[in-house]
């Protein structure tokens, strides 16, 4: 089946959207404020009525930032971890006692950004909720796309699986920025499920993976970073950056 990527977003956020038989993907929103831009893109590629789900790898604000002014534009479903509902509806992502970052370059961004809030959002009928590896709600669709569990970064990280291209979407699963070493995500709440979901998407044999910072990798960079997460102490600050 043809799925044709689009990216429409920035290195600092990236924005895909997947087009489908079924209608427009899109995974993650982004920063509170940029729906505007958001829209203006995604109608380059389409008309804004095309998108029909918004999948989100997980609660935080630069992923969900926007959603609640996307909502408010089209008729888009939303689908997402039942772990998403309560932070999204609170507008804020959670803060995970254990958690901390992964390096040290990754607590510089710590030490700048404060702010985690968002716009609430109540998403009522149009939640497509995903609690276990069952509910494919693509693949009931017909389409080659499957649903992963990926937690690590937080306990409600989900990522996609082209099952025909063998191409990963996973979030913040991993990174490819500038200040993520070694393809770690800056903020980690549990660095034993981290490692445990990259050896869940290296089991997919994928040909390549898009993370929601950076540009896309070979997945050969997850084989030989591995071994950093093993006995990994992550870094703690007073005030903690998702």
């Amino acid at each position: 089946m043809d799925i044709r990527i689009h990216e429409i977003g920035s290195y600092v956020v990236r924005n895909y959207l997947l087009e489908t038989p079924r209608g427009i993907i899109a995974i993650d929103t982004g920063y509170p404020g940029d729906c505007d831009r958001f829209v203006r893109r995604f109608e380059k590629v389409a008309p804004l009525s095309a998108l029909t789900y918004i999948f989100i790898t997980h609660h935080h604000d630069d992923h969900a930032g926007f959603l609640a002014d996307l909502l408010a534009r089209c008729d888009a479903k939303v689908v997402l971890h039942p772990l998403a509902i309560e932070p999204l509806s609170r507008g804020e992502s959670l803060d995970y006692p254990d958690g901390g970052y992964s390096s040290v370059p990754a607590s510089w961004f710590g030490k700048f950004k404060s702010d985690f809030t968002f716009p609430k959002v109540n998403l009522g009928d149009k939640a497509v909720i995903v609690g276990q590896e069952t509910d494919q709600v693509f693949e009931r669709l017909g389409l080659p796309i499957r649903i992963l569990f990926l937690p690590g970064h937080t306990a409600d990280s989900i990522g996609l699986f082209l099952t025909e291209t063998g191409q990963l979407f996973c979030g913040d699963a991993a990174m490819n920025a500038i200040i993520s070493v070694a393809k770690h995500t800056i903020w980690i709440d549990d660095a034993d499920a981290f490692g445990q979901s990259w050896d869940a998407m290296l089991a997919t044999r994928p040909t390549r993976i898009y993370p929601s910072h950076g540009g896309s990798f070979s997945p050969k960079a997850l084989v030989r970073h591995r071994h950093y997460m093993k006995g990994r102490k992550l870094i703690q600050l007073d005030k903690k950056s998702k």
